[in-house]
C-alpha cells in the first residue's frame, strides 16, 4: 500500500487578526426606564409617574421610589422609543410640560447612552392640584379614591 500524505487544509490566522475582537455596549430596558423616569420627575408640573393602576393610588405610593413605573421602552442597538404615563399638576400648561419631558428625557438618554430617542409618547393619566395630590398621598389606602383601571398604552414600535 502506498503512503498517502494528507494535505494541510487548515487556515492559519495571523496574530494581528486573532487579536481583533468585536466589542459591544448594551443597556437593559430597566436602565433606560430609570433614566427616563428620573429625568421626567425633575420637570415642574409632573406630580407622579403612573403605573398600570391595578391597585390605584396605592400602587403609586408603594412604588413612589420606583422611577420606572408607568414607563415602557423599546431599546435597539442605536435607538430608543419611550412611552410614559404621568399625573400632571392642575393649572399647568400640559403641552409645555410635554415638550419639557421630550427635551429632557431625550437629552439625558443621548448624553448617558449615546442612543437616539426616536419617540417619546406621554399619556396624561390624571391632573391634580398639589394639595389634592398631597392629601391623597397622606390618606389611608382605603380612603384613597380608586383611579380608573386601564390597560397600559400600546407598546412602542420596534427600533433598530
Amino acid at each position: 500500500m502506498a503512503d498517502v500524505k494528507a494535505k494541510d487544509t487548515s487556515t492559519k490566522v495571523s496574530i494581528d487578526e486573532a487579536s481583533e475582537h468585536v466589542s459591544s455596549l448594551t443597556f437593559d430596558d430597566k436602565v433606560i426606564k430609570k433614566m427616563a423616569g428620573m429625568a421626567a420627575t425633575e420637570i415642574p408640573g409632573i406630580l407622579a409617574m403612573s403605573g398600570n393602576f391595578i391597585s390605584g393610588l396605592t400602587d403609586k405610593i408603594l412604588n413612589a421610589d420606583d422611577p420606572t413605573k408607568g414607563i415602557t421602552v423599546a431599546v435597539g442597538k442605536k435607538q430608543v422609543a419611550i412611552d410614559m404615563k404621568v399625573v400632571c399638576e392642575y393649572g399647568r400648561n400640559i403641552p409645555e410640560i410635554f415638550q419639557a419631558i421630550v427635551d429632557k428625557v431625550s437629552g439625558v438618554i443621548k448624553e448617558m447612552t449615546g442612543l437616539d430617542v426616536v419617540e417619546v409618547n406621554v399619556h396624561v393619566y390624571d391632573v391634580l392640584t398639589k394639595e389634592d395630590f398631597s392629601r391623597q398621598m397622606k390618606g389611608k389606602p382605603e380612603e384613597r379614591p380608586e383611579l380608573n383601571k386601564e390597560e397600559s398604552p400600546e407598546a412602542p414600535p420596534t427600533v433598530e
